[in-house]
């Protein structure tokens, strides 16, 4: 998901971050440490959470797609309008960053109900 972060905030959504938000606002050089260390917490969160929270059966990538995509909207939708509420973003930035999330979490998710599922099968 970290990976994911870079590609689309460093390439795929770059030209529309220079061109809409306010550089002042953001912190350079990025920490990525910070970030990282973000990302850490919510997979970790998402591994933790998905074998309580999803039952065996059914497609795992599918099951992890959705899950990841859940795990988006609770972890960004509330962040998103604090950020949004605080910052001088464009309000067209948050349904991109919404919209962006179910990507992100979700292949996350995915992934995640791959692995569980070997997992499983190994035991």
């Amino acid at each position: 998901m970290f990976s994911l972060a870079g590609l689309f905030n460093g390439v795929l959504a770059r030209d529309f971050l220079v061109n809409n938000v306010d550089q002042s606002l953001l912190r350079t050089p990025t920490n990525l440490m910070m970030v990282a260390s973000g990302y850490f917490v919510l997979s970790l969160l998402m591994v933790l959470l998905y074998p309580r929270l999803i039952r065996a059966g059914g497609s795992p990538a599918m099951k992890g797609l959705f899950f990841g995509m859940r795990a988006g909207i609770c972890w960004l939708m509330p962040y998103s309008l604090v950020l949004f509420g605080v910052y001088k973003f464009p309000y067209i930035a948050l349904p991109m960053d919404i919209a962006w999330a179910l990507i992100e979490q979700g292949i996350g998710g995915l992934v995640i109900g791959l692995v569980y599922r070997n997992e499983n099968t190994n035991t």
